[in-house]
C-alpha cells in the first residue's frame, strides 16, 4: 500500500535531495514559458481565467496546457479559485487560475530568465559536446540575449551608466550603444535624460529589427537612430558632428575579445577617439573571478555568476580581470575619468565595472 505520509527511507531521502537540479531544471523551463507565452501577463492583468481560455487565447493545446497549469500549481506557481466545486462542479472543475503571490514576485525578475533560459539553456544543453577537445562553440540565442540582457541592465548597468554620464555635459551629448540588444538600454537611457540623442548598433539580426521597432513605439524615432552592424563597423555609420559623443558598450568588448581579437579591441578604442576628438567611451564589462572561491560563495556569485561564468567559458565571448580592462585601455592611451560599481542594494559582489574614459592628453 502507498502511504503518502509515511516517514521517507534513507535512500529515499538522498534521492530528493540528489535530484533536486533535475526539479530546478523544469521549474525554470515552464516559468519562462509562462512569461515569455504572454501566459503571465494575462494572468496578472485577468486573473481568473480558466485553463481552456489562456490555451485558447494563446494558441495552445488545451489539454497539454491544463496539464501546464497543474504543474505550476503543484510548485505552488499558480492556483484554482474552487468556489464551483464546492457547489457540486466537480473534483475536477477548472474554476480559472490565477498567479499565487509567489508568482506575482518573480515581475521585476523575468529578464533573467530570458537571457539565462531563453537565450542560453540551449547553450547548457550543448555543455557535453562543447567541452571535448577541439569542439566549436555552444550557440546561444541571440536576440533573446540581448533582450534579457537589456532588461536585467535597468536594475544594475542603465542606473550605473546614467550616474556616469553625470560627469559629462549634459546638452548636445549623443550616446552611442554598440551591441544595443532590442534597445531597451538605450531607449531608457535617453527617456531618462531628455536632452540626449541616441545611435544603437546592433549586428544580430532579429534584435535591430525589435530595436527599431521599440525606438518606433515609443515615439523616439527623432532622437534614436538605429542601424545594424558590428561594433567595429562604428566608423562606418554617419554619427552626430555636433556636440559631445559617448560610445558605450555595456557586456559587448568581452565578446569582441573572443570573435576578434585583443587588438581589434584596442584599435576600435583607439579610432574612435582619433576620429571623434574630444569623445568619451563609456564601458561596461565584468570581473571575471570564477577562481575566487570567497567570490563565488557570495549568494548572488552562486546564484547568477557562477552559470553566467560557465556559460561564457563555452560561448563565443571572453571575460577577463579587472587588471586586464586596466591595463588594455592605458595602452589605448585612455584615461580613466571616473569609474564605479552598481548600487551595492542591487548587486553587492563589486563583480561589474563601469568606466568612463577619455583620450589621454598628449
Amino acid at each position: 500500500m502507498n502511504d503518502a505520509t509515511a516517514v521517507p527511507t534513507d535512500f529515499e531521502h538522498r534521492l530528493v535531495e540528489a535530484i533536486q537540479p533535475i526539479r530546478h531544471l523544469a521549474l525554470a523551463h515552464a516559468l519562462y514559458t509562462m512569461m515569455d507565452s504572454g501566459v503571465y501577463g494575462t494572468l496578472t492583468a485577468e486573473p481568473g481565467l480558466t485553463s481552456a481560455a489562456l490555451a485558447e487565447r494563446h494558441g495552445f493545446d488545451a489539454e497539454r496546457f491544463a496539464g501546464f497549469c497543474l504543474y505550476l500549481a503543484n510548485e505552488g506557481y499558480l492556483a484554482r479559485r474552487t468556489e464551483g466545486a464546492d457547489e457540486g462542479a466537480g473534483e475536477g472543475a477548472d474554476e480559472g487560475w490565477h498567479l499565487t503571490d509567489k508568482a506575482a514576485a518573480l515581475a521585476p525578475f523575468q529578464p533573467w530568465y530570458t537571457l539565462l533560459v531563453g537565450g542560453y539553456a540551449q547553450t547548457f544543453g550543448q555543455l557535453g559536446d562543447v567541452l571535448k577537445k577541439g569542439a566549436p562553440f555552444a550557440s546561444r540565442d541571440g536576440a533573446k540575449v540581448g533582450a534579457g540582457s537589456c532588461g536585467m541592465s535597468m536594475f544594475d548597468a542603465l542606473p550605473l551608466a546614467d550616474r556616469l554620464l553625470d560627469t559629462l555635459p549634459g546638452e548636445g551629448l549623443t550616446v552611442v550603444d554598440l551591441g544595443c540588444g532590442d534597445a531597451a538600454f538605450l531607449t531608457e537611457l535617453v527617456r531618462r535624460r531628455p536632452g540626449l540623442r541616441g545611435v544603437g548598433i546592433e549586428p544580430d539580426e532579429v534584435g535591430s529589427r525589435l530595436a527599431a521597432e521599440r525606438v518606433e513605439a515609443e515615439g523616439l524615432s527623432d532622437r534614436i537612430t538605429i542601424h545594424r552592424g558590428r561594433a567595429a563597423d562604428a566608423a562606418a555609420f554617419e554619427l552626430p558632428t555636433d556636440g559631445t559623443l559617448c560610445f558605450l558598450t555595456a557586456f559587448v568588448l568581452q565578446e569582441m575579445l573572443e570573435q576578434e581579437s585583443e587588438a581589434a579591441v584596442e584599435e576600435l578604442l583607439r579610432k574612435t577617439m582619433e576620429n571623434h576628438p574630444g569623445a568619451h567611451w563609456l564601458v561596461i564589462e565584468v570581473d571575471h573571478q570564477l577562481d575566487d572561491p570567497g567570490t563565488m560563495a557570495h549568494a548572488l556569485g552562486l546564484s547568477y555568476y557562477n552559470p553566467y561564468f560557465l556559460l561564457h567559458v563555452i560561448t563565443e565571448q571572453r571575460l577577463e580581470k579587472r587588471a586586464f580592462w586596466d591595463e588594455l585601455f592605458d595602452r589605448a592611451r585612455l584615461d580613466v575619468v571616473d569609474f564605479a560599481h552598481p548600487d551595492v542594494r542591487v548587486d553587492s559582489t563589486a563583480l561589474e565595472l563601469g568606466y568612463l574614459l577619455a583620450a589621454r592628453d598628449t
